[in-house]
C-alpha cells in the first residue's frame, strides 16, 4: 500500500504553493483502504511512505502522518512492514530524525560521496550535507539505493567520488546497499554504469566495507 506526500496532482492540498496532501486527506484515506482490505480478507506486505514529486520529510506533517500509519498498521495489518523511503530528505530538525525510529525500513537514495557531487545532484548547499549525514548517522534499518550515472551536467562515476561514496556506506553502516542500473527519467544522454561495474563495486562493499551489497535492475523499491 503506497501512501504518497508528495504528489503534484492533489485536490485537497497544504496551500497553494504547497501541493502536498493534508494529514487528515492522507490519515483517513488510508485508514478506508486499510479496513477494506482487511474485511476482504486480503493481506498487506508493506505500507510505503514516499513522495512521487517532493521528499515526505518536507511535509509540514510528516511526523502526525508517520505516527497514524504506524497505529493503523498495528490495528489492522500488524505483520506488515512500514517503510520510508526517501530521495532528498531534510532532516535539520531532530524531531524529524526521530521519526525514522517508528519505520521498520527506511530507503535512502544516497548517490553522492562528497559534498560537491551532493550538491550537483539535489541543488542544496554544501553545508546541508554535513547536517544530513550526521542525521542520518543514527538511523535504524536503514537501506541505501545507489545509481551510478554520467551525463547531462551528472557524474557520480569516477573511482574518486565512489571510493568516497564506499566510505560514506561505512560510517552510516546500513541494512543493506541496493545498486540500482535505472536511466528512467533521466534523459537520452545519462547512462548507468555496466551491470559489470555495479557488480564489482557490490563485491568490493560487501567484502571491504562489510555490508551487503545487492544489484537490481530498478530505479527503486516502488517500481
Amino acid at each position: 500500500l503506497g501512501i504518497d506526500l508528495g504528489s503534484q496532482d492533489m485536490a485537497l492540498a497544504v496551500s497553494r504553493e504547497n501541493r502536498m496532501p493534508r494529514a487528515s486527506v492522507v490519515v483517513t484515506t488510508a485508514a478506508r483502504h486499510m479496513i477494506r482490505i482487511s474485511k476482504a480478507g486480503e493481506k498487506i506486505e508493506a505500507i510505503a511512505v514516499y513522495g512521487s514529486a517532493a521528499d515526505p520529510t518536507q511535509h509540514p506533517a510528516f511526523r502526525e502522518i508517520a505516527e497514524n500509519m504506524r497505529d493503523l498498521r498495528n490495528k489492522w495489518f500488524g505483520k506488515a512492514k512500514l517503510v520510508l523511503a526517501l530521495d532528498n530528505p531534510y532532516l535539520e530538525e531532530p524531531a524529524l530524525r526521530r521519526v525514522l525510529g517508528l519505520f521498520d525500513r527506511v530507503y535512502l537514495r544516497m548517490e553522492w560521496g562528497s559534498a560537491k557531487t551532493f550538491t550537483a545532484l539535489t541543488g542544496r548547499k554544501s553545508a546541508e550535507y554535513t547536517t544530513l549525514m550526521a542525521g542520518l548517522s543514527t538511523a535504524e534499518n536503514l537501506i541505501l539505493q545507489t545509481r551510478f550515472l554520467k551525463g547531462d551536467g551528472i557524474d557520480n562515476t569516477s573511482d574518486a567520488e565512489i571510493k568516497a561514496w564506499m566510505k560514506k556506506v561505512g560510517e552510516l553502516k546500513p541494512r543493506e546497499v541496493h545498486l540500482l542500473r535505472s536511466e528512467k527519467g533521466l534523459g537520452k544522454k545519462v547512462k548507468s554504469v555496466t551491470k559489470a561495474k555495479l557488480a564489482e563495486i557490490a563485491e568490493e562493499v560487501t567484502t571491504k566495507v562489510g555490508v551487503t551489497a545487492l544489484v537490481y535492475e530498478a530505479d527503486s523499491i516502488l517500481d
